[in-house]
């Protein structure tokens, strides 16, 4: 294999790994929009005033991810309709496979280096403790807030440390401290990669700012309820926290979060959700979460059952004439099942039925027979054995050589995929 040869089979099979991946995200990104419109109705419906169920609503996105390779999309009228069209278009301009991973790139670039640079600047910072619990202290007039996933760091402000009571800052360390317990640090992470991988739908990126809202109001409660206190002094606090702030800066918003999120949040609203609150228990709570992952589980592996899998064998049989310059014959009949049939290393050919079914459909030029092999999707990736026919055998079952793809580096690379 020459150099040149060698870069051809580079470029064609990330040429192939673009197509097949990007044909799944796009099928992602369709259902997302279903399930976006599902989640939203549901939250300001059913779940409106059930701030834990309302919460767990957003688990339904995950599944998402795992739903490029149902078959519904292959082999279901409706699915062939909705989907379908993309899977040509990808396959014919590569172009656009490209386009949409870089997309991808820009995106995920843009968004986690400004986490990056943010957790940068908060290890610069003067650190405090109290209580046992260690934060970090910043000059700019921003709500406290937690950053970092595998080492969360709480971010306070300065302006807050002095006119708080250690009582006061205690209810916000707790608050804190409450969003990591709960796993919200790593909720964000799982939104801003799903954000990423499906960018098309720009709904997952302004419904950014009702996802958070949720994973505060539970906060809130959480909060509340581990401190002993009432819902009125949480207000209170929240208020007041407001009133500093916007002392300290005056065009400053408090819903402006230090992590980065530039969506504006209404005071009000979070001050009327927490005068709502109602003392809960615990168990219930860590109950639903339970039921949401095993419920988000359930999906995963149903969907993994409903779908293609990494490679799928291959039974089609086919066979085609060709006379150097065109294809003079092709048919697929299930009838050659009867006369055609192979093992590891040959084919075994009827030969009286099959040179019968030839001359019946006028095949001319050279016979190929093919059969086995894989592929990943309809349509997308894989491979197939070959060989041709032998005129002239006076044996009752021609019995035909042929050498496998499947020793191929290549075609072991793509059922990796």
């Amino acid at each position: 294999m020459t150099v040149w040869e060698f870069g051809e089979n580079v470029i064609s099979f990330f040429n192939l790994c673009s197509v097949y991946y990007v044909i799944q995200l796009l099928k992602c990104v369709q259902i997302s929009f279903v399930v976006f419109a599902i989640v939203f109705l549901l939250r300001r419906t059913l779940a409106k005033n059930r701030v834990f169920l309302k919460g767990a609503l957003w688990s339904l996105f995950i599944p998402v991810l795992f739903a490029g390779k149902i078959k519904f999309f292959y082999e279901n009228t409706i699915g062939i309709l909705w989907f379908s069209w993309w899977n040509e278009i990808c396959k014919v301009h590569i172009w656009i496979n490209w386009l949409y991973l870089c997309g991808i790139l820009v995106y995920a670039i843009w968004l986690f280096s400004k986490k990056k640079k943010l957790k940068k600047m908060v290890a610069g910072m003067e650190q405090r403790k109290i209580a046992n619990t260690l934060f970090y202290v910043t000059k700019m007039p921003v709500t406290p807030s937690t950053i970092g996933l595998f080492r969360p760091r709480i971010v306070m402000p300065e302006v807050i440390l002095k006119e708080y009571t250690e009582e006061e800052l205690r209810i916000i360390l707790l608050h804190e401290k409450t969003h990591i317990r709960q796993g919200h640090l790593f909720f964000y992470f799982l939104w801003d990669i799903l954000r990423v991988l499906l960018w098309l739908n720009p709904l997952l990126t302004t419904g950014t700012k009702f996802f958070r809202e949720d994973l505060e109001e539970i906060c809130d409660w959480a909060t509340i309820q581990k401190s002993g206190g009432k819902a009125y002094g949480y207000g209170q606090l929240l208020l007041k926290s407001m009133k500093i702030l916007q002392a300290e800066k005056e065009e400053f918003n408090m819903f402006a979060t230090f992590a980065g999120d530039k969506e504006y949040r209404n005071i009000r609203h979070r001050v009327i959700k927490i005068a709502k609150y109602r003392p809960y228990k615990g168990i219930a709570s860590v109950s639903l979460m339970a039921v949401s992952v095993l419920c988000m589980m359930g999906v995963i592996v149903w969907i993994k059952a409903c779908s293609y899998g990494r490679y799928n064998e291959n039974d089609v049989l086919f066979t085609y004439g060709y006379d150097g310059k065109e294809v003079t014959f092709f048919d697929n009949n299930d009838c050659l099942q009867q006369m055609i049939s192979y093992d590891d290393s040959y084919v075994y050919v009827d030969r009286e039925a099959f040179e019968n079914y030839l001359y019946r459909n006028n095949a001319t030029g050279e016979i190929c027979i093919v059969f086995g092999g894989f592929y990943k999707l309809p349509g997308v990736g894989g491979t197939g054995c070959s060989c041709y026919y032998e005129f002239g055998s006076k044996d009752q079952t021609v019995k035909i050589p042929y050498e496998s793809p499947m020793s191929d580096w290549r075609v072991k690379l793509v059922k990796l995929l």
